[in-house]
């Protein structure tokens, strides 16, 4: 074999060396940048905002002592999110006790529409929010609809649902089933 053949060997070898170890080098960065993200994420949710940066379609108190709070994320067109706010009509008189956030990245009428359709407007309890800046998933981690997080009395978070959830699961927060381990 001749030199320049070897000397082309050893190159192309070299090269792959780096390419393989360049690649592993962005695929650990990539996974330590997404832990320290999920670790930053849980920290930042684990205790409820001060005050919610998004457009109240009411009056509202972010401040509830003794209250618990169910921020719900939501899409009207989303039938899972549709289903959801028909469970918890169903169930109204359960979540008295509790105060409900709805926030969704779609325009005012379009939320208002969904409360009326889904009889949940005007209620004491439920407060109405649009996020036409789409910042929910910067103050919360993710943006998946339906996602419920519920806070206790004093804002400290006790579950974060993504997906679908039924008002059972919901009241067992509420009745402090799921801190007694009934």
């Amino acid at each position: 074999m001749t030199t320049t053949k070897i000397k082309l060997r050893l190159l192309l070898l070299f090269l792959f060396a780096t390419l393989v170890s360049a690649t592993g080098f962005i695929l650990i960065r990539k996974t330590l940048s997404a832990h320290e993200e999920k670790q930053r994420v849980a920290s930042q949710i684990s205790q409820m905002p001060n005050k919610l940066p998004f457009l109240a379609l009411d009056k509202m108190s972010y401040s509830h002592p003794g209250q618990k709070t169910f921020i719900f994320h939501f899409h009207p067109d989303c039938e899972h999110c549709s289903y959801e706010a028909k469970a918890i009509q169903t169930n109204i008189n359960a979540f008295g006790a509790a105060q409900l956030i709805w926030i969704s990245e779609a325009d005012a009428p379009t939320i208002r529409k969904f409360a009326k359709v889904n009889k949940l407007e005007n209620l004491p309890n439920i407060h109405w929010m649009t996020d036409t800046a789409s910042v929910f998933r910067q103050v919360f981690g993710s943006s998946a609809v339906p996602a419920v997080l519920i806070y206790d009395e004093n804002g400290k978070l006790l579950k974060n649902y993504r997906g679908e959830t039924k008002p059972s699961a919901l009241l067992k927060y509420l009745n402090n089933e799921s801190e007694t381990g009934r």
